[in-house]
C-alpha cells in the first residue's frame, strides 16, 4: 500500500492492537482506539496502565490494525512513542468521535477528564502492510 492507501485503510474505526515491552522483555498487547492523521498515530491511555509504564521505560512500540473479520488485510506500524498529559483534550475528542455516537462524545470526554489520562503519539519508523 502507498501512503494514501494506508491512510484510507486506517480511516475507518478499527482497533489497534498495541505492543509494548514489559520489564522482563516479553511483549505486552492491548487493544485501543486511535487516530491517524497521515503521519502520526495517537491514542489515549491512563498512567495506571501497563503500556504507559512500559513506554515510560522504553518508548519502542508496535501496532497492528487489521480488517475484521479475516484479518487478511492489515497495517503494522513500528516506531517511538511520546507521552504527554498537557493539552490532550482536542486530540482525545478526535479519537472519541471516531468510535462513539455523536451524542455521547462530550459525556465520554468529561469522564476521561476525571482520570489520569495521557496522549500517546507514535512516530513511525516503519510501516508494513498486507493487502490481498
Amino acid at each position: 500500500m502507498n501512503k494514501q492507501e494506508i491512510g484510507e485503510f486506517l480511516a475507518p474505526s478499527r482497533i489497534a492492537v498495541i505492543a509494548t515491552i514489559n520489564r522482563n522483555g516479553t511483549p505486552q498487547l492491548t487493544p485501543n482506539w486511535y487516530h491517524y492523521d497521515g503521519t502520526l498515530l495517537t491514542f489515549i491511555t491512563t498512567k495506571e496502565r501497563v503500556k504507559y509504564l512500559n513506554l515510560q521505560r522504553d518508548p519502542r512500540i508496535s501496532l497492528c490494525i487489521y480488517a475484521a473479520p479475516l484479518a487478511a488485510d492489515y497495517v503494522v506500524i513500528r516506531g517511538k512513542a511520546t507521552v504527554s498529559d498537557q493539552d490532550i483534550w482536542d486530540q482525545a475528542r478526535a479519537i472519541l468521535q471516531r468510535y462513539e455516537e455523536p451524542a455521547k462524545v462530550e459525556q465520554h470526554l468529561e469522564q476521561w477528564k476525571t482520570q489520569p489520562r495521557v496522549l500517546v503519539t507514535v512516530t513511525p519508523d516503519r510501516i508494513s502492510t498486507r493487502n490481498r
